[in-house]
């Protein structure tokens, strides 16, 4: 299977307008984060994977990695394990989830940057 980093790009800005979407239409965000996080961590993963199978990448597989690495995964990770806890309280390894999402934000626009690049290459 094959998907072009055109559309790569697309699903990924895609992907923030629904989780934007979804914390203004769900009222408890503990929800609307687990469904984001979902999401976060199955678009990139699959992208990862395709990347493995047909273009092998290394910029856009280390963006991928990264991001589901340092922000997906730990940030999903904190909601789960936490849920009675509030959000904005929580940290791991000393670093804020504040600090987790600008991270996780800078890493995310990285990828689409990495998918838009490669988008123009392929031309």
């Amino acid at each position: 299977m094959k998907l072009t980093y055109r559309a790569q790009s697309s699903f990924l800005v895609f992907w923030v307008l629904i989780v934007t979407l979804l914390f203004k239409i769900i009222p408890d965000k503990q929800t609307a984060g687990v469904i984001a996080g979902v999401g976060f961590i199955l678009l990139p993963s699959f992208f990862l994977f395709l990347e493995f199978v047909n273009e092998k990448s290394k910029i856009h597989i280390a963006v991928l990695a990264l991001f589901l690495s340092c922000s997906a995964l730990p940030i999903f990770l904190l909601r789960v394990f936490n849920w009675t806890a509030d959000f904005k309280t929580l940290s791991i390894l000393g670093v804020s989830t504040n600090t987790l999402h600008l991270m996780s934000n800078f890493i995310y626009i990285l990828i689409i940057i990495s998918a838009i690049f490669h988008w123009r290459q392929k031309k």
